[in-house]
């Protein structure tokens, strides 16, 4: 599990370099706001969250959403504090007049295109 990377994940560079070929310019992790979005457009106040299925706990019955089967107190617990942290950061953001997107591995994989046009549509609304 030390080995898995927390930014530049491929679900990750996959979005950034498709909107990075559409013209978009954008931050990565950026360090000045809560919980380091891994993607936001500064004058937009648009800022993006890559979360991956399993280590953010969303329960969408995909593959990439599994339990781990080894100490399974300890990772849900680790996980149930994730998903806390994670609201933490969203509220403190949209409090501070930001507009938030969560991007899910499973929606990302399965429907690329149209998860892409989602984020082009916030970012012109």
């Amino acid at each position: 599990m030390s080995h898995i990377k927390s930014k530049d994940t491929s679900i990750e560079l996959l979005v950034r370099r498709k909107l990075f070929s559409m013209g978009y310019r954008y931050r990565v992790n950026y360090k000045a706001l809560p919980g380091k979005p891994d993607i936001v457009f500064t004058k937009k106040k648009v800022a993006i969250f890559i979360h991956g299925c399993y280590w953010h706990g969303h329960d969408c019955g995909s593959r990439y959403a599994h339990s781990s089967q080894s100490n399974k107190m300890y990772w849900g617990t680790k996980i149930e504090r994730t998903k806390q942290r994670d609201e933490k950061h969203i509220q403190a953001l949209e409090a501070d007049g930001w507009t938030v997107v969560v991007l899910w591995e499973c929606q990302i994989r399965q429907s690329f295109d149209q998860t892409v046009e989602f984020i082009v549509k916030t970012l012109s609304e």
